[in-house]
């Protein structure tokens, strides 16, 4: 039982060291901590110090270890603080075999370094401390203590399979293992001192079964590999890590039969892919890929290589949503990729991913379904994967599987389905108790209570990861918590971030010599001793060799992306810009270059990051709610990846946006595999730092083993605001701070680009004068960034390219004339893109450059009023040789020494053993020993003295010196940890993959397959996405995974479904390209799209298939000539051969229902309801783009034949830049109104207006006279086949006496509309209104 046993004292004595000591009643000895050092000592010890000006501090349950923490960023990590966290309340939960289970409730953090004053409040203390205390005080935590107290008290962190096959303690559940790190390198029994705590949830109830009285668990392990809160941590890390990842272990013992023990692990987890939900999450959460699918291939088969290693079988239960529009859309892209990754990796292609939509299945609360469909899809892995039953201490069955579940949150749904798993094997665990368990009464006790105890087990995760319980069905209950949710996870989720990330890291955190440490040395390695990683990165070029990278750099103001689809200046494209740029005017290369340099010149770049700034309009609705996301930047984003993967192929490796700023990033695809660190961060400096209007957008990366920052800024405007540009680049390099607090300057190369807006100090007419006659000199010389940079007010050490380029800004749209308007600002060089290179000590005595600038220009597209800039960089970046480390490694540890500086002094000659030594041979001893090295403490020990110095080195420089000969006498001088070497591999196995397999199978590794099971083809991911997110598509899609859920008839529910229980909302994914909108109600039918065909060329098929989505008939034709809006039918899923071509350029392509469509769909993929055909049209026609009716004209109409073919689109062809000349601007409306509809209230600019506007029908309309069809002949309309004799047929565009393309030949017989007659408007009567007085 846990007691009162540590009392911790203080030393106040100000003319001495500070000092701690922690004394254990029970041992009967204590440890002291004093100048960073740890000591254990006896009872006699004990006494003696603590009756020398110690005070007692506080009473204790028990010690969670020392937390090292860099109270500022430092260099090396000199300064970090000690602080000694304790246990000081807990509650007992239950007892599981010989130990106490107990529940943390509250915490001390006890300073090492200053005493705590008299009159100390906790009010007082720094922020952080409260955040470890309110974390570790949530009852969240639990650890065990030993029922006879001299036994070893039960492992929390194993399961009882694992704990059956051995006692090495699982580091995945082991959330204090980092506070064991400072004592266990002083040698300190941390099994007898510090607890092993791990977080989670231990649900306990007993229930009577006759003449026995089973203990029933629930126990759930929250790893702390990737821990977090609920939108700060989402995905998956490098190393296979998921957030929010559980075991759960459904557990029964009954100690009265057998001493049997039943148990069945279930694990649940995120999508192990690289998303997240940016921004202010308030009801509908968008779902965001942090990096593309292409490259989450790697850490995605890590997690299933680590899953199959350690629990054998594997089955996936995926119960995200798949309806493709409404709240459903993240979650159905985000399951497809899952999907995809899942059939593509070797380590899973074999294990089933079953996919349920839980909210489609069990709508209602409906959980019969479970067992109705979920259950017969899983019942073979079932009872294949058993469960483990220990009968006497020996092993009867084991489990050989484990079930994966996850649904976005992993809470709520996924509670339900391991509830509904949990009660299914009570049954099988039942049939193991025999005679005794199977009476009805009895199996209904125990159902009922693991019933309750898997509801307060839900209730305890969701409050972990999301601050609040779980959401159980009750609209109360689950309203209250998800506005609760929504309040701690925008506003509080942060600084309790912060708090695990320096319970789990700690003093790693703020230190540049850690970010360096993570670049070249593996996971962990990077907890190692300060002084070893020190000595390790300043040897990097013995364990590394340099690799040559080509970096691309580009900024482009787009002025709010308004004018890039216009026809002016067509021959210009992103290729002029991004590649093609030796050809541009200004291109500057390096005068006098070798053949080396010129190959570098023509090597393809390695890296590509493109900047933009006013990507969206810097409008008070973007600026307020902090657009993270738009259209605009996510289709620029793909369209540059298409432009620059034409000569070598380039993977998007992630993008980021602050209302008009925008990154993107990406590499080429051979490094595509070493990418790894990815992570995103902004800088707000509009309005005194409070909005997005401008700032900057950071993204890290680390390519092999070179740690990479782009930077992209847009500074504050004006003439004469050079202090405030210059404060805006003091604000995003002090902020630009990244995850594990790793500062913008720990990396290797900053590349730093945007619109800096510093101008030229001259006046207008003289700047044009000059740039005219190109004296770019002596213009520079007057460069306010110049300036500034000499006075080393803004970007000191940064290096740009000789500009030998006119101004960038600001010119006259589609002109090279700069500013005509009113304000006639000033040319400037407003957009630049500058480099830094960090310097390490190792490289102080070797060649080292910044790098070479192969090329510096500006590209001449007119489509906004700056002009683009690109940079061409070759730097150098390192590879590691990993066996090279592992020597250079073990070599600095067998160097520096141990940890324990502490060395022991003992008399060997003169004395007789156990004979007190004088005290002036003892002062004469302190004397020898202080000469050798700085002494931090002097203590004495059995006849022995102890010297603690202040490094390693100063510790085997004093070894070295023995013997030593004081008074003629002799005395040994030798370590105290002699085995030093060993126990700093005890010390990282706590950083470690420590996980003993569930099982005695072994699981044979998969025949590797092709590269691309790694990178999945970019091809295939956007056909999922343009499937996924196209509006028109509202059932679920067809998943490559089997799934009891799907039905290609069943009509979508999405409009009716109830909330969602993660958080009654849904989110919304981010597309690869914006979804079509969904045409609104037409007033009038809409006329028949033309056939346009040419009389020698045919359509064009392709060998690659495309899936066709088609409506599928539900709703008779009516009378009534207005057509309504397509019905919220079902679809149907073809595959067929795409065909290339378009409306303009006269090819066609035949089907017989529904429309073609690829994956990525721009604005112009609506999907057209199929109309009757025209007749034989003029073969000239098909070189003219279809032209729309005036608003008061119609057309006349041929008769009806069959129905038409519509052409497909090149869907990968959208591009900012027209491609062609012969490719005109659509006449189609706005993404408001449907393409192939005619604008409501006025004519497209194409025609001429009409020359007046009577109230009803012009004159020149023919009137339409009601006629039948031919006998037999069949109209098609959009939802299928009508008789005939149905309603007349549709017009088409064209008119008779229309000027322009020729129109479609008209029938002999024309229908007649009805007249209107509109009713007269009654006036109205109005009061007289008196006079004023």
């Amino acid at each position: 039982m846990a007691s009162l046993s540590l009392r911790i004292y203080q030393k106040l004595d100000e003319s001495t060291e500070f000092s701690v000591l922690l004394e254990n009643k029970r041992l009967k000895t204590s440890l002291l901590f004093q100048a960073g050092t740890v000591a254990e000592l006896g009872q006699a010890e004990t006494d003696a110090i603590r009756s020398d000006h110690f005070s007692r501090l506080a009473d204790s349950y028990g010690c969670l270890g020392v937390l090292q923490r860099c109270p500022k960023i430092s260099w090396t990590g000199e300064n970090t603080e000690y602080y000694l966290i304790v246990v000081t309340r807990c509650v007992k939960v239950c007892v599981l075999l010989n130990s106490s289970i107990y529940k943390i409730q509250e915490v001390d953090v006890i300073s090492l370094q200053q005493p705590r004053l008299p009159g100390y409040k906790s009010q007082d203390e720094d922020n952080w401390v409260k955040e470890i205390k309110k974390l570790m005080g949530n009852e969240s935590f639990y650890f065990s203590v030993s029922v006879a107290g001299d036994s070893r008290p039960l492992d929390l962190t194993l399961c009882a399979q694992r704990r059956a096959r051995t006692d090495i303690s699982d580091n995945r559940f082991f959330w204090n293992r980092m506070l064991y790190l400072h004592p266990k390198r002083f040698d300190i029994n941390c099994d007898a001192w510090l607890l092993k705590v791990i977080c989670g949830s231990v649900e306990f109830s007993s229930v009577y079964m006759g003449n026995h009285a089973p203990k029933l668990y629930v126990i759930s392990r929250l790893s702390c590999e990737r821990a977090g809160t609920r939108f700060m941590m989402r995905g998956v890390d490098d190393y296979g890590h998921v957030a929010n990842f559980v075991e759960t272990e459904e557990l029964v013992h009954v100690e009265t039969l057998d001493n049997v023990i039943l148990s069945y692990v279930q694990t649940r987890g995120t999508v192990p892919l690289f998303w997240e939900q940016p921004g202010l999450n308030v009801g509908s959460h968008k779902v965001k890929m942090s990096r593309e699918p292409t490259i989450s291939g790697k850490a995605f088969s890590e997690h299933m290589r680590f899953l199959r290693h350690k629990y054998g079988g594997l089955a996936v239960i995926n119960v995200l949503g798949t309806g493709v529009t409404g709240k459903s859309q993240g979650e159905a892209a985000l399951s497809h990729l899952f999907q995809l990754q899942h059939k593509t990796c070797p380590w899973s292609c074999d294990c089933p991913h079953i996919v349920f939509d839980f909210h489609q299945e069990c709508r209602g609360g409906n959980t019969d379904n479970l067992s109705r469909k979920l259950q017969p899809q899983i019942q073979q892995q079932i009872d294949s994967f058993c469960l483990f039953c220990l009968r006497g201490g020996v092993v009867v069955q084991e489990q050989r599987g484990v079930m994966r579940t996850n649904c976005l949150d992993c809470l709520d749904r996924t509670n339900r389905i391991q509830t509904f798993l949990g009660l299914e094997r009570l049954d099988a665990m039942l049939d193991l108790l025999g005679e005794a368990a199977t009476s009805g009464v009895i199996k209904h006790r125990l159902r009922s209570k693991f019933e309750d105890m898997w509801k307060d087990n839900g209730n305890k995760i969701s409050q972990i990861y999301a601050g609040t319980g779980a959401l159980q069905g009750s609209k109360i209950i689950d309203g209250a918590r998800s506005v609760g949710r929504t309040i701690q996870n925008n506003l509080m989720d942060s600084s309790k971030q912060e708090a695990i990330d320096l319970l789990l890291h700690g003093n790693l955190l703020d230190n540049y010599l850690a970010a360096l440490a993570r670049t070249v040395l593996p996971q962990h390695l990077q907890y190692a001793p300060l002084s070893v990683l020190k000595s390790v990165t300043d040897r990097i070029p013995e364990f590394s060799e340099p690799l040559p990278l080509k970096v691309c750099v580009g900024t482009y103001n787009v002025n709010g992306g308004k004018h890039f689809r216009s026809l002016a200046y067509k021959h210009l494209s992103l290729d002029d810009w991004l590649l093609d740029y030796s050809n541009n005017n200004g291109a500057n290369f390096l005068v006098q270059t070798s053949a080396e340099e010129e190959k570098s010149n023509k090597k393809p770049p390695d890296l590509f990051a493109i900047g933009f700034e006013e990507i969206v309009d810097l409008n008070a609705s973007n600026i307020m709610s902090n657009t993270q996301w738009s259209e605009n930047a996510n289709s620029w984003g793909h369209e540059l990846e298409k432009v620059i993967s034409r000569d070598e192929n380039f993977v998007m490796v992630t993008w980021a946006q602050l209302v008009g700023v925008a990154l993107f990033v990406f590499v080429n695809e051979k490094h595509a595999a070493h990418v790894k660190y990815v992570n995103v961060h902004t800088v707000k400096t509009g309005m005194q730092g409070n909005t997005g209007n401008k700032g900057a957008v950071g993204i890290r990366l680390l390519v092999h083993n070179t740690s990479i920052a782009f930077v992209c800024s847009h500074f504050a405007a004006g003439q004469k605001e050079v202090n405030e540009r210059n404060q805006d680049y003091d604000s995003i390099a002090r902020k630009m701070i990244f995850n594990l607090k790793v500062p913008l300057w720990a990396h290797d190369y900053v590349f730093w680009c945007g619109d800096f807006n510093y101008r030229i100090n001259l006046p207008r007419e003289e700047i044009v004068r000059l740039v005219k006659q190109s004296e770019w000199d002596l213009l520079l010389e007057h460069d306010q960034l110049l300036l500034s940079q000499k006075e080393n007010k803004c970007f000191p050490g940064f290096k740009e390219g000789a500009i030998k380029f006119a101004p960038t800004y600001k010119y006259d749209l589609f002109s090279d004339d700069y500013d005509t308007s009113e304000k006639a600002r000033s040319p400037a060089w407003t957009d630049r893109v500058l480099f830094w290179r960090r310097r390490y000590k190792w490289q102080e005595n070797c060649p080292w450059s910044h790098g070479n600038i192969d090329h510096y220009s500006c590209a001449a597209l007119k489509q906004s009023d700056h002009r683009p800039v690109l940079a061409a960089i070759s730097c150098e970046g390192r590879k590691v040789d990993e066996a090279k480390l592992d020597a250079v490694y073990k070599e600095v540890v067998s160097s520096l020494g141990p940890s324990d500086c502490t060395v022991l002094v003992q008399c060997v000659s003169g004395k007789q053993m156990g004979e007190e030594l004088s005290e002036k041979v003892l002062e004469a001893v302190q004397e020898a020993m202080d000469a050798l090295g700085t002494l931090v403490t002097v203590r004495f020990q059995n006849y022995n003295i102890l010297f603690t110095y202040d490094s390693p080195k100063q510790a085997l420089d004093a070894i070295s010196s023995s013997p030593i000969k004081v008074d003629g006498l002799e005395f040994s001088i030798k370590l105290k940890t002699e085995r030093w070497q060993e126990l700093l591999e005890e010390e990282m196995r706590f950083c470690m993959d420590t996980t003993t397999p569930l099982c005695t199978e072994t699981i044979p590794t998969p025949p590797d397959l092709p590269s691309s099971t790694s990178l999945l083809a970019p091809s295939s991911v956007r056909d999922v996405l343009g499937q996924l997110y196209s509006q028109s598509a509202q059932s679920p899609m067809p998943s490559p995974c089997p799934s009891p859920s799907f039905d290609p008839g069943r009509e979508s529910s999405s409009g009716s479904e109830p909330p969602s229980d993660d958080e009654q909302t849904s989110p919304r994914f981010v597309p690869v390209r914006p979804a079509p909108v969904r045409p609104a109600m037409p007033s009038r039918p809409p006329p028949p799209r033309p056939q346009y065909s040419s009389p020698t060329h045919g359509p064009k098929e392709t060998s690659s298939a495309s899936p066709v989505i088609s409506r599928a008939a539900s709703k008779p034709v009516g009378n009534s000539p207005p057509l309504p809006s397509p019905p919220r039918s079902s679809y149907s899923v073809e595959t067929v051969s795409s065909a290339e071509g378009s409306p303009l350029d006269g090819s066609s392509v035949s089907s017989n229902s529904g429309i073609a469509s690829s994956a990525s769909l721009s604005r112009r993929d609506v999907p057209l309801p199929h109309y009757p055909n025209t007749a034989q049209q003029d073969p000239s026609v098909a070189a003219t783009p279809p032209s729309f009716p005036s608003a008061y004209e119609l057309p006349s109409i041929p008769p009806p034949q069959q129905a038409p073919t519509l052409p497909v689109e090149n869907l990968n062809s959208q591009s900012p830049f027209p491609p062609t000349a012969e490719a005109p601007p659509s006449p189609h409306p706005p993404a408001e109104a449907p393409p192939f509809l005619p604008p409501p209230a006025e004519a497209p600019p194409s025609l001429p207006p009409p020359a007046e506007a009577p109230p009803s029908l012009p004159p020149s309309v023919p009137v339409r006279t009601e006629t039948s069809p031919p006998l037999g002949a069949c109209i098609l309309r959009p939802n299928g086949p009508v008789s005939a004799g149905g309603p007349p047929p549709l017009p088409v565009r064209g008119g008779a006496g229309r000027s322009g393309p020729p129109s479609l030949p008209a029938r002999s017989a024309v229908p007649s509309l009805p007249p209107r007659t509109l009713p007269t408007v009654p006036g109205r009567a109005l009061p007289t209104v008196p006079p004023r007085k």
